[in-house]
């Protein structure tokens, strides 16, 4: 299974609808598969990348002025 090939859980996601709606059994219960879930990614030989803060997925980009470019 690739990084890209992330196997996501639906049997804890039913009844999850907003964060404040669940019990604190809930989130232990998400949170535990979650630790799961990674430690068996890591076993499979997967690896995490930690980011910079700084980093941007989008960088700022220079604005582009339009008007009055378009015909009459």
């Amino acid at each position: 299974m690739s990084v890209n090939e992330v196997e996501v859980s639906a049997r804890n996601t039913d009844h999850v609808s907003n964060g404040s709606e669940l019990t604190e059994t809930q989130r232990r219960e998400i949170r535990n598969q979650l630790c799961s879930d990674v430690e068996a990614f890591l076993l499979r030989g997967g690896h995490v990348q930690v980011i910079d803060d700084n980093v941007r997925a989008d960088p700022p980009r220079k604005p582009t002025i339009n008007y009055g470019s378009s015909p009459i």
